[in-house]
């Protein structure tokens, strides 16, 4: 019940109970007055009992209306009514001084219980008047059109006050659903207008700049930092690899909730935002929130649309350049190498010339050798650094695993014709480490410069012998194996106090 129900209710309630004071009052007086100098005992009964039924609908609790209605409102009208008809029949029947308060119960049954309850108490009452009269014998036929008049008053009374309270029940509705509908109107501008925000913020980053994930990330948590009670929150993109965090604000407590708000574009997620609150976020704010971020969907979609652009535009260009590489700087040079041992044949006896002739062949043949180690980086697909590619190995790992250690000075990336072989070698000896050495400590240092580079993995563990490794292993067969592929060197040591595993490619 809403509390404009409530607010009517009671007011009818008030002037319910003033007439029912009223009617008693007037009834009392009127037949106390007539039954001068001493009453009798009917006249006492009858004041008894409507005086019963008043203070009884007085003290009732008002709750028992709200948590039982229909009973609650059919058991007092029935009583009461019983009650007035009493009083009633003791001081008269149909020409009793209480037949105005025996339409109280019937007022009451009508507002309070609705039509049924109103039209059963009217009908309840009309038929003990109607047996009053009965009861009466002689003079009954001119009692008859009273019983008559007050029966037909008991029904219009129970059809005019079921009608008042539909109609009132029914405004009282409609208002409610204006309301709802208002509220509901205010949110959704309310939603539209923290997504607007995002859109122009989005717009002034898209302008000034390229639209990149950070700064939308950014202004999706200060968007949000707005309209919801955040301590501390991220946002995070898709990747082939798992969310990348893009932006971060706030602390975190440790009773603190956390939210996750997916980012989706159809049915394509494109990132996340987690959110942190003292306490849950009802669905209201849950829904307010996701309205807000869309916005941060479409840029994210539109971030990863042009990264994945750029990427295939840098590879197409990579491309280009090894096939230039290759029909055309390749043979023009190899003409060139051709061209100068033609010239070391034709003046074998001059040894200054020959001299001249010699190291421009060895420059002209390093120029060959160079351009195709490019054109093989320039055809092998990109792949992640050697420091990513250990994180995402401890990333799989548990957290009973031994400590590990990096301390390793990538100053560029090995070369991508022999990259991934280097960091198959690393991430294999970093996980043979973890899994069978049973270490406390694992190291993982050494330097890498693109042509050269040195790694090495050491571990406190129990060592093992080479010649004893187990049927079935084949890891470190396959870290030899590429080792040779790339023409690196691999050096295995091991012990009792442990196993170090030295890799290095280039000149190192």
């Amino acid at each position: 019940m809403t509390l404009d129900n409530q607010r009517w209710e009671r007011r009818f309630d008030g002037l319910l109970m003033g007439l029912a004071w009223v009617t008693l009052g007037i009834g009392v007086f009127v037949t106390f007055l007539n039954s001068r100098p001493s009453p009798d005992t009917r006249v006492i009964a009858a004041a008894a009992a409507a005086t019963i039924y008043v203070l009884g609908l007085q003290v009732i609790p008002r709750n028992l209306f709200r948590e039982r209605r229909r009973l609650t409102a059919e058991s007092v009208s029935l009583i009461g009514s019983a009650l007035c008809m009493a009083a009633v029949g003791l001081t008269g029947g149909p020409n009793s001084d209480y037949l105005l308060l025996s339409l109280t119960p019937v007022l009451f049954g009508a507002f309070f219980g609705g039509f049924r309850i109103g039209m059963a108490t009217a009908a309840f009452s009309a038929a003990l008047l109607f047996a009053q009269s009965v009861g009466l014998g002689e003079g009954f036929e001119d009692e008859l059109s009273g019983m008559v008049r007050w029966g037909f008053l008991y029904v219009l009374v129970a059809i005019t006050f079921a009608q008042a309270r539909r109609l009132l029940v029914e405004e009282q509705q409609r208002a409610f659903a204006f309301a709802a509908a208002s509220e509901e109107a205010q949110l959704r501008l309310a939603r539209l207008e923290s997504a607007n925000q995002l859109l122009n913020r989005l717009s002034e980053i898209a302008d000034s700049s390229e639209l990149n994930p950070i700064e939308v990330g950014d202004a999706a948590l200060e968007g949000l930092s707005r309209i919801l009670p955040v301590k501390a929150a991220l946002a995070a993109l898709a990747s082939d690899t798992g969310p990348v965090v893009v932006a971060r604000r706030g602390s975190e407590g440790i009773n603190d909730v956390k939210t996750t708000l997916p980012l989706h574009v159809g049915n394509r997620e494109v990132g996340l935002i987690v959110v942190t609150t003292d306490e849950a976020l009802t669905p209201l704010q849950r829904g307010l929130a996701e309205d807000s971020i869309r916005p941060v969907s479409l840029a994210f979609a539109n971030v990863q649309l042009l990264q994945e652009i750029a990427r295939r535009a840098i590879k197409e260009e990579r491309q280009r350049l090894a096939r230039e590489l290759h029909d055309e700087i390749g043979p023009s040079l190899a003409s060139l190498g051709l061209a100068v041992d033609l010239a070391m044949l034709q003046n074998p006896t001059e040894p200054a010339m020959a001299g001249h002739l010699q190291g421009l062949r060895e420059s002209v043949g390093g120029l060959v050798d160079e351009i195709r180690s490019t054109v093989a980086d320039l055809r092998e697909e990109e792949h992640p650094s050697l420091t990513e590619s250990i994180q995402r190995t401890l990333r799989k790992t548990s957290d009973t695993d031994p400590d590990v250690l990096v301390e390793l000075d990538e100053q560029r990336p090995p070369r991508p014709s022999i990259a991934a072989d280097i960091c198959a070698i690393v991430t294999e000896a970093l996980r043979n480490a973890i899994r069978h050495s049973g270490a406390s400590t694992i190291t993982v240092k050494g330097v890498s410069d693109f042509d050269t580079g040195t790694v090495i993995v050491t571990d406190d563990g129990s060592g093992f012998s080479a010649a004893k490794v187990p049927t079935g292993h084949f890891g470190l067969i396959g870290m030899e194996e590429r080792a040779y592929k790339i023409e690196a060197s691999l050096d295995v040591t091991s012990g009792a106090s442990g196993t170090t595993i030295t890799v290095s490619w280039g000149d190192a």
